[in-house]
């Protein structure tokens, strides 16, 4: 007993194979990652974060210049905005990732549930068997004089009639057919799922190749478009009016110029850019120059009595002679908003209004110098503030003329075309997923005494009661064919 109990339970004897670890498969990992991604809460939450994303970027203004933010939110929040990205936030490494998420949400909403759809679409539906028919949601049976042929010939008729494709299998002893119609509106909510791939595909296109910026164009004034390798000449900018005074439209005439020469030349108005090399430039604003005027009129005094001596109209950059007054005087710099940098000893106009305006003359007395001196800055709401050493006159700012700029958007969206694509792809899908459901019928013709009993079953994927309406319409017609 002892030896077999040994045999028995002895370590010669065979081992049970030990048992496979346990552990997470990659086929678990997939179905995980397709369960979240094409989650409906991560859409809800993509969207809600880009809608917050967008209003900011709605909110504040875009791609402008640091001095327009810091007067109108100042330099704290402006130095945050930089931070943050705000200033151009379509931009950014998070909004980026944010469409590319949506993306991968709708395409795997859409590799997720589309196959299904194709493989219904061209799967054989005819061979069912008459329990099938029976378990469908809207079911009925009636007996219908005439024969297997004539009746389901009839039916195949009326339904083709209404719009539907029909399938139908001849068998010994019964009739099978199959009936579909709207297919289209289940294909319609899975296109507006993949347009919002194509939309967002178009936008990333667009943001990582393509640019937005503007520029500050004066009449006459050529600039160098660097992003399109030509120039651009604002030959003229000028305003239309209304009778009561207020701005109608604003407009430009620009020439496009490549080594000199000129190519197009367009009138543009704020819906009608011109597009050139893909690179749009649309009319966008316009506004009075912070740092040349057109014009400006100047009293010359005598410094000792105060006396006004001449009143002169200085033009930009052009030298004007005093005969009486034994005077050249010319009109050098402006700026609108007198600012004055401590640490690179610069003059700069804190912003583009015209709050604190100065000029900045140079001149020469006739009976000392012949060549022109700079002056001190002329302040309009400060005439007395600053003296010329040496001279007998004094100037007084009393007026100006500012230069109009143009503002143009200047803009190159290379996935502005899939944009519309897309576009295009949600408009059709959500009208087709809106106004066409998808309804499938089946038929089993069955001879009998009387002549033959029909069985009908149906089933749609939505609007439930226009199909039962639907359902009972054909449920009579059928009654009445005698064939």
């Amino acid at each position: 007993m002892n030896g077999k109990s040994e045999a028995l339970n002895g370590r010669s004897g065979p081992q049970a194979a030990p048992k496979p670890a346990s552990g997470i498969g990659w086929n678990e990992v997939k179905a995980e990652l397709v369960e979240f991604f094409s989650s409906i809460k991560l859409a809800m939450f993509l969207f809600l974060i880009i809608a917050v994303a967008a209003t900011i970027g709605t909110v504040i203004q875009q791609n402008e210049r640091a001095e327009v933010y810091v007067k109108e939110y100042g330099e704290e929040a402006y130095r945050w905005f930089l931070r943050l990205g705000w200033t151009d936030i379509y931009h950014t490494w998070y909004f980026t990732s944010l469409l590319a998420l949506l993306c991968i949400n709708s395409l795997t909403c859409f590799y997720q549930r589309f196959p299904g759809i194709w493989r219904s679409m061209h799967q054989d539906k005819v061979s069912v068997n008459l329990p099938f028919i029976k378990n469908l949601k809207q079911t009925t049976e009636m007996s219908v004089a005439g024969t297997k042929e004539g009746v389901s010939k009839g039916i195949v008729q009326y339904l083709a009639e209404k719009g539907y494709m029909v399938l139908a299998k001849n068998e010994p002893g019964e009739a099978t057919l199959y009936a579909t119609k709207g297919i289209m509106g289940r294909v319609g909510a899975h296109m507006a799922h993949l347009s919002a791939t194509v939309i967002v595909l178009g936008g990333l296109i667009g943001s990582l190749y393509g640019f937005q910026e503007f520029g500050v164009c004066l009449e006459g004034q050529t600039y160098h478009i660097p992003k399109g390798s030509f120039d651009l000449r604002i030959d003229k900018f000028w305003i239309d009016y209304h009778e009561n005074g207020s701005v109608k439209s604003y407009n430009s005439i620009l020439t496009v110029l490549e080594q000199g020469q000129e190519k197009v030349t367009k009138t543009i108005t704020v819906n009608d850019p011109l597009v050139y090399k893909g690179i749009w430039f649309y009319q966008s604003s316009y506004g009075d120059a912070w740092d040349q005027v057109d014009v400006a009129r100047v009293n010359v005094k005598d410094k000792k009595t105060d006396k006004i001596l001449q009143t002169v109209d200085l033009q930009w950059k052009k030298e004007a002679t005093l005969d009486k007054l034994g005077l050249k005087i010319m009109l050098a710099d402006f700026v609108a908003d007198f600012g004055f940098n401590s640490n690179e000893k610069k003059v700069y106009s804190k912003s583009v209004e015209h709050e604190n305006p100065a000029i900045k003359l140079e001149m020469a007395e006739h009976t000392k110098k012949s060549a022109l001196e700079a002056t001190p800055w002329i302040f309009y709401h400060y005439p007395d503030l600053f003296d010329i050493p040496g001279s007998q006159y004094r100037f007084e700012l009393v007026g100006y003329q500012p230069r109009k700029f143009t503002g143009l958007q200047i803009t190159r969206d290379p996935g502005v075309t899939i944009v519309w694509i897309g576009s295009t792809m949600i408009v059709v899908g959500i009208s087709l997923s809106s106004f066409i459901y998808h309804r499938r019928l089946w038929f089993k013709v069955i001879p009998d005494k009387q002549g033959v009993t029909v069985h009908m079953g149906g089933t749609t994927h939505k609007n439930q009661i226009d199909f039962n309406k639907e359902f009972r319409k054909l449920t009579e017609r059928i009654k009445t064919i005698n064939a």
